[in-house]
């Protein structure tokens, strides 16, 4: 294979469309683990304690005023609320996570111009397939063991890093501050 048909492979590739659906998929996850009412949106009040069970789940965080603390929280759920009903709903989660994430260059491929060569850290060396899927398997029983709030936590957490990154983000670049 020559490397002028990999490109042109790789170029087919839709990376919007696959932005797209992996928002989709995590404003469901997200959506099922915040909403406890099961009403179809997540309110204020849902945010909150989601964000007191990642706070209680994190031993090491050091202690804010409560005034930031809410400021944080308000301006989350401002951001989340497109339309200010005083709810979250999935397509308002989805449509966020979308705009969140990085700017695609031209026709949806990634800014950086794809992912970095090589294996991902620490898989280096195993060519045994079923050592990958046994670790993976590993990893789905110990997901399905996390407590509702231990869900809501984390997916607390989730949101609130995504919006922190995509305030530092300015086009195809991210600022890093020390």
């Amino acid at each position: 294979m020559s490397v002028s048909s990999v490109s042109s492979s790789t170029s087919s590739v839709d990376f919007t469309a696959m932005r797209k659906k992996m928002a989709d998929m995590a404003a469901q996850r997200v959506s099922k683990d915040l909403d406890t009412d099961k009403n179809g949106s997540i309110s204020k009040s849902e945010l909150e304690r989601a964000k007191q069970a990642a706070s209680s789940s994190t031993s090491t965080s050091n202690s804010t005023s409560s005034s930031s603390s809410t400021s944080s929280l308000d301006s989350l759920f401002t951001k989340l609320d497109t339309d200010g009903d005083g709810g979250i709903t999935e397509s308002e989660l989805s449509a966020y996570l979308k705009k969140a994430g990085p700017s695609a260059g031209a026709h949806g491929t990634p800014p950086a111009g794809g992912p970095p060569s090589g294996p991902p850290p620490g898989m280096s060396g195993q060519s045994d397939p079923s050592s990958t899927s046994s670790s993976s398997t590993s990893m789905e029983g110990n997901a399905k063991t996390l407590s509702a709030q231990q869900r809501r936590g984390l997916a607390y957490q989730q949101l609130q890093m995504i919006s922190n990154s995509s305030s530092a983000m300015t086009g195809n670049s991210i600022n890093v501050t020390s």
